[in-house]
């Protein structure tokens, strides 16, 4: 028999899964700095959310110890422990022993990825038993702060009204062409494909909620809106392939394909129409083809993406220490400032150059081991690895602290530690609803 049961109704325990979904919120947020954007170091809020959490944790564990309890398994020591822990020891040699860092920013950015990874495992690990309640609500509010961000970009656009440093991010004054409002993330090329991750793992983890109730459709459909007007065209591909998964795992497939197609038609319908009735419909084709391919800051961003990932791979193979050992961890801008006038931001915009300049052939292996593993194994969260896959080809994640949640939550198998604790959980209510054996 299955035991129903939904997060625990004990303060505490509401109090630990609230942190948890808070900090899931905002691991993919960068807009705000609450230094006020004053230097070159943004203090964002999920630095210090990730701070408080390992010190919870901690003051957790010392505790049960002193009143004699047992600690619960969190079981963090496997495959994908083993890996983790080789990829850091690679990123600190390479560090102090390899790099040739001109600006002192190696031993900082190594210090920063190690964190995240960290904080990544041990977050997985410990809420694993409740990641589908915590993934459901987190993009509940995320989807709804990310709109409520995109208006208040839409608004500053429209007026050029200044915002405070805390939220410098907001602002889109870098779009020259075209409006490209990215919501709480930096990047609208990470804004949609962190979007389209963030669904994907909230449609998988549906089936192991009560009566199978995940999200609303009212909730993908704002995402995949808000993922659309990024006009990322990494994001487009991805929620292709995100449509593909839900199409195929869906036990009503022509009523899905129905749906979705007279959905188009309807808005596509609607939106010709007003284009038409507004004499506008030759400017929104042309501005549409400055979006996606024809405009100069376009044509200047492909040129410069793929002359990157060449020379980031003629580094790679022409230099035998680079393949085998890396050139040092966060000394990419060494490799890429005749592309960018601030070297010290330059990088190769490619998940797999990146990692393989910086930590040579091993390194590389490992990551690509952590984004496989799903695949390779065949666990329930194999088809997002086709997203992360294509995405990383032209855009580089391992500053982003979603990112490395997503692949601790993807190298887990759910299924058979859910299956091994009889649970089902409620995303709908926060009481104990435990049924008998």
């Amino acid at each position: 028999m299955t035991y129903f049961v939904s997060p625990p109704s004990r303060f505490a325990g509401r109090l630990r899964l609230s942190f948890a979904v808070i900090c899931l919120v905002f691991a993919p947020v960068d807009v705000i700095d609450l230094l006020g954007n004053i230097g070159s170091f943004h203090l964002t809020p999920f630095l210090l959310l990730s701070m408080l959490y390992v010190l919870l944790f901690a003051f957790e564990q010392v505790t049960k110890r002193a009143l004699g309890l047992s600690p619960p398994s969190h079981r963090l020591f496997d495959s994908t422990s083993v890996v983790v822990a080789f990829f850091i020891l690679l990123i600190w040699t390479s560090v102090l022993f390899l790099s040739t860092d001109t600006q002192n920013l190696a031993v900082n950015r190594a210090i920063y990825t190690t964190w995240l990874i960290l904080f990544a495992r041990l977050f997985v690990a410990r809420e694993q038993l409740f990641l589908p309640v915590i993934i459901a609500w987190a993009l509940r509010i995320f989807i709804i702060c990310d709109a409520i961000s995109v208006v208040i970009q839409m608004i500053i656009d429209l007026n050029g009204w200044p915002l405070p440093g805390v939220v410098f991010g907001l602002e889109t004054s870098g779009a020259k062409y075209f409006f490209k409002p990215s919501g709480l993330v930096l990047d609208a090329n990470r804004s949609s494909v962190t979007l389209i991750l963030f669904m994907g793992l909230a449609f998988l983890t549906k089936v192991y909620l009560k009566d199978g109730k995940g999200l609303g459709r009212g909730y993908y459909v704002l995402g995949i809106i808000l993922s659309l007007i990024t006009i990322s065209r990494t994001g487009i591909i991805s929620l292709a392939i995100f449509g593909t998964i839900v199409f195929i795992q869906s036990r009503r497939k022509l009523k899905v394909l129905g749906v979705s197609l007279m959905a188009m038609i309807i808005l596509g319908g609607m939106s010709l129409l007003y284009l038409t009735l507004t004499k506008s419909l030759s400017a929104f084709v042309e501005q549409a083809q400055l979006a996606l391919y024809s405009s100069e800051a376009r044509q200047g961003s492909t040129s410069i993406h793929f002359h990157l990932l060449a020379n980031g791979i003629g580094e790679f193979f022409g230099n035998a220490k680079i393949f085998l050992l890396g050139a040092g961890w966060g000394t990419e801008y060494e490799f890429t400032k005749d592309f960018f006038a601030d070297s010290k931001y330059g990088n190769f915009h490619c998940e797999y150059v990146s990692i393989a300049v910086q930590t040579g052939i091993a390194g590389l292996a490992c990551v690509l081991f952590l984004i496989a593993k799903p695949l390779l194994l065949g666990l329930e969260w194999k088809p997002l690895t086709f997203i992360i896959l294509w995405s990383c080809i032209f855009y580089q994640y391992h500053g982003d602290p979603f990112w490395w949640i997503v692949l601790m939550v993807m190298s887990t198998s759910l299924a058979s530690r859910l299956r091994h604790h009889r649970i089902l959980i409620s995303a709908s209510s926060w009481s104990n609803q435990m049924a008998p054996p």
